[in-house]
C-alpha cells in the first residue's frame, strides 16, 4: 500500500520506532522492517523459486552486491533525484501527492516543500555537498552503468541466468531513483540500454501476459569455470566505492568520531558517523567468516585483482551493539529498533 503522510509520521513510528519504509504487516499482526532480513525470511518461507544460490561462494558474492546496493547506491540515488532543479521540483511534488492523497492542494504544496527541504539536507550526510564530490559520483554512476551494461549483454541477470537477491537489491535504486526519475532516466537510456531492458524485465517478473514476464529461468553461474570478467569489474568497483566507506563507518563507530574522511574513487570524501552501516558491514564480514576455509580461499584467489581483499577482512569484526537486541526481520521493540538505525 502507498504510504500516506499519517502512516509515515504517526503509525509507522509507533510500529518500528521511526518513519521508514518498507514495512510489512503479517496476518498474525507481526511487524516486519528492513528489506535485507525481510528478503531472507521470505526466501526461507517460500523456497519454491530460490533467489539465493546454493553455491555458498556465489551466495556470498550476492550478499556483497546486495550490501553495496543498500548502503552505497543511495549516493547515486540522492544525487540524481535531488541534483538538479528540474528533478527537485518534479520529485518533491510527485512524492507529496502520494503522501498527501485525499488532502487539499495547499497541504500537498506544504508537504512538497517539506520533502524538498528534508531530502536536500542529506547531501552532506552522503558526501555529495561539494562540486568535486558531485563530479566524482556522476562519473562513478557512468562507470557502474558501463560495467552492468556489458555484463547484462552476456547474462540475463547478475549471477547468471536466473534472478537473485542481488538483482532485486540493485533493481530497487536503479528503478525507483533511476529509470523513473527525469534526469537519471536520460542517463540510463543513453548510456545503458541493456540495463534498461533488465530493469523493465525485473519490473514485470511473473506477469504472464508478455515475454518479459518470464516464470522459467536458467542456471546460476558455474563457478568451476572462471568468474566472468564483468563480474570481476563489478567487484572492483565495489572495492573502490563501498569498501572504503564501510571501513570508515566501522572506525568512526569504534572511535566514537562524529565524522571521518576516506578516499572513494580517488577523491577524499568526508562523511558523518552512521553506526547502522557499520553494523551491516559487520554482518557481511560475518557471512564471510561463516564460509568454509576452501570457499574463503577460492574467493580471495578469484578476486585477488579487485582490491577487495585483504582490507575487507583485515581487522576483527566489530558489531553494532544495538543489533544484538533486534529480532530481524520482526520488530519486537520499536525503541531498540530506532537505536539500531539512528544511534543514541
Amino acid at each position: 500500500m502507498q504510504t500516506t503522510l499519517e502512516d509515515y509520521t504517526v503509525e509507522i513510528p509507533k510500529m518500528v520506532g521511526m518513519p521508514i519504509i518498507p514495512v510489512v504487516l503479517t496476518p498474525d499482526d507481526r511487524v516486519m522492517q528492513d528489506s535485507t532480513p525481510m528478503m531472507e525470511w521470505f526466501e526461507q518461507e517460500y523456497s519454491q523459486k530460490a533467489s539465493i544460490p546454493e553455491d555458498t561462494r556465489l551466495a556470498w558474492l550476492m550478499w556483497l552486491i546486495e550490501e553495496f546496493s543498500d548502503e552505497y547506491m543511495v549516493r547515486f540515488a540522492m544525487r540524481t533525484r535531488w541534483g538538479t532543479q528540474a528533478s527537485q521540483q518534479t520529485l518533491s511534488a510527485r512524492i507529496a501527492r502520494g503522501f498527501a492523497y485525499g488532502h487539499p492542494t495547499e497541504t500537498v504544496n506544504l508537504v512538497s516543500h517539506g520533502i524538498l527541504e528534508r531530502q536536500s539536507g542529506f547531501n552532506k550526510a552522503l558526501g555529495i555537498d561539494t562540486p568535486e564530490d558531485c563530479n566524482s559520483v556522476d562519473n562513478q554512476l557512468l562507470d557502474l552503468l558501463a560495467i552492468l551494461d556489458e555484463h547484462l549483454c552476456e547474462f540475463s541477470y547478475l549471477l547468471g541466468n536466473r534472478p537473485s537477491l542481488a538483482d532485486f537489491a540493485l533493481f530497487g535504486p536503479l528503478w525507483a531513483h533511476g529509470f523513473n526519475d527525469p534526469w537519471s532516466a536520460e542517463i540510463l537510456e543513453v548510456n545503458a540500454p541493456q540495463v534498461c531492458n533488465w530493469l523493465q524485465e525485473m519490473a514485470n517478473l511473473g506477469d504472464k501476459r508478455g515475454l518479459l514476464g518470464r516464470e522459467e529461468f536458467g542456471h546460476w553461474l558455474d563457478l568451476e569455470a572462471a568468474l566472468p570478467e564483468t563480474l570481476i569489474k563489478l567487484v572492483t568497483f565495489i572495492a573502490r566505492t563501498y569498501l572504503p566507506q564501510a571501513l570508515g563507518y566501522r572506525e568512526a563507530m569504534i572511535n566514537q568520531q562524529e565524522n571521518f574522511t576516506t578516499t572513494i574513487y580517488g577523491i577524499e570524501t568526508q562523511l558523518p558517523r552512521f553506526d547502522y552501516r557499520a553494523g551491516t558491514f559487520a554482518e557481511l564480514q560475518q557471512r564471510f567468516v561463516d564460509l568454509s576455509p576452501n570457499d574463503q580461499s577460492w574467493l580471495e584467489s578469484s578476486l585477488a585483482t579487485t582490491g577487495l581483499f585483504p582490507d575487507m577482512m583485515a581487522d576483527e569484526i566489530k558489531r553494532n551493539p544495538h543489533f544484538d537486541a533486534l529480532t530481524p526481520p520482526f520488530v519486537s521493540n520499536p525503541e531498540q529498533n530506532k537505536l539500531a538505525y539512528k544511534g543514541e
